[in-house]
């Protein structure tokens, strides 16, 4: 087993006549076509904006990745890359606590290459390199079952919302003088893009950070087609106050529109801006289908169920589309339970065991988890030696316990998913759902 220090001493001779490397400036076009290559659907239509994507990651203006981020494997014989992915770094946060995030992505083996673990030692390589970068967690958006292989578990919604079709009766409604007005976003909008991102994930338990930086980039630097634009509209009232936001993306031809965020000032109506939102893309739709081939008949807003839109255009909405999920490591439990240890006693100051005194013992198995409490502090995290089986207050086995940790999953949820996943005492019960409650996440990953 190699250390860190072994693991990114790049280049390194694999066997088959094989090298794997760090990703080198010059490798932008064989990469686009690679990708390109690798992760269209269909082969007689490639997906142009994977090209566009690779470009934007290695031109050197992206704010958190470098080709350096790029592993790749070559093959020496002919010089082709048969294997790659880039790690992208980023800040999540956990309610209001900031932690590093690593997101490998763009996975690929060129199918003659497959079945020799060639992801296997880029993703090590991924994992060493997070690491270095700090990061207490490790993020994939990637096809079923693949990545529990690495070590991770799917335990926070990725995507998923609902359509707003205009042919439903009573849902394209005209005013006759609208009541509001939208623009393109610019930098000069940023303090008030922050305000408005707030509101936009204000349910939401993972958040992205954006810097300045990261704004920029969303905003102008990156190309217009690639996935990482933000086309964010800034909304004014009558009065002619700037009072909300909307992003909008589509993907082609065969695209419906996607509206993935959207924030409203406090005081102002969720449901007021929403419609407006209706009319003003059914505005844009009429002149967008006089060129298109298949005409676009719906808005999919894609903030899975919590975020206040849905609320306040509920009765309006239809066709549920149900959340896939991240694939999420945590390579280091105990530390990044102690990071976030001011979320967790706010949590339990707030619950019906304020002021709690005690201890709360996880069984993962493999390892452990100790709390100990005094007079609602988190005093103590670490480890216990269980004597049996049973000597614990709760079991989650394997990487079970990740699913209440990110809120994706109810203690009762977990349970009747898992039936080895439960608590044993009333008191255990108690303390878990005060500390870990359901709470869905929608994060807008930076690509």
């Amino acid at each position: 087993m190699m250390d860190e220090d072994e693991l990114l001493n790049l280049p390194r001779e694999l066997e088959d006549n094989l090298l794997l490397r760090w990703g080198r400036p010059d490798d932008v076009d064989e990469l686009a076509a690679y990708n390109i290559r690798q992760h269209s659907d269909d082969q007689s239509a490639p997906e142009a904006w994977l090209g566009i994507w690779i470009r934007d990651l290695l031109n050197g203006v992206h704010p958190t990745v470098s080709p350096e981020n790029f592993t790749v494997i070559e093959d020496l014989q002919s010089g082709a890359i048969v294997s790659s992915q880039v790690l992208i770094p980023q800040i999540w946060l956990y309610e209001d606590i900031p932690f590093g995030v690593g997101r490998p992505e763009l996975v690929s083996t060129d199918k003659a290459y497959r079945r020799r673990g060639l992801i296997r030692k880029q993703m090590e390589v991924a994992h060493a390199q997070s690491a270095q970068m700090g990061h207490m967690v490790q993020a994939i958006t990637g096809i079923p079952w693949f990545y529990r292989q690495f070590g991770y578990e799917m335990t926070i919604n990725l995507d998923g919302g609902r359509n707003y079709y205009w042919a439903r009766r009573g849902n394209d409604k005209p005013l006759e003088k609208e009541n509001y007005k939208i623009r393109p976003a610019t930098m000069a909008d940023v303090p008030l893009l922050n305000e408005l991102y707030k509101t936009h994930g204000a349910n939401s338990l993972i958040n992205r950070r954006r810097t300045e930086a990261i704004w920029r980039y969303e905003l102008e630097t990156a190309n217009p087609q690639a996935i990482a634009f933000l086309n964010a509209q800034i909304i004014s009232d009558e009065n002619g106050r700037d009072v909300a936001y909307m992003t909008l993306q589509t993907f082609g031809e065969e695209s419906p529109l996607f509206v993935r965020e959207v924030g409203v000032l406090p005081g102002h109506s969720w449901r007021s801006v929403g419609l407006f939102i209706t009319r003003e893309l059914k505005r844009r739709v009429d002149i967008l289908n006089k060129e298109r081939k298949k005409p676009i008949t719906n808005i999919l807003f894609i903030m899975g169920d919590i975020h206040p839109l849905m609320t306040a255009l509920d009765g309006q909405l239809e066709k549920r589309h149900n959340p896939y999920a991240w694939y999420i490591r945590v390579p280091d439990l105990h530390g990044f339970m102690r990071h976030i240890t001011p979320v967790l006693e706010r949590r339990l100051a707030e619950s019906v065991v304020a002021g709690h005194s005690g201890s709360l013992r996880l069984n993962f198995a493999t390892d452990t988890l100790k709390l100990t409490f005094e007079e609602g502090r988190i005093t103590e995290i670490g480890r216990y030696e269980p004597k049996e089986v049973e000597d614990m207050d709760a079991l989650f086995p394997d990487l079970s316990f990740l699913h209440l940790l990110f809120g994706h999953r109810s203690l009762e949820e977990l349970g009747l998913a898992r039936t080895d996943c439960y608590a044993r005492t009333a008191e255990a019960r108690v303390l878990l759902n005060a500390l870990f409650p359901k709470r869905p996440s929608y994060i807008t990953a930076l690509n």
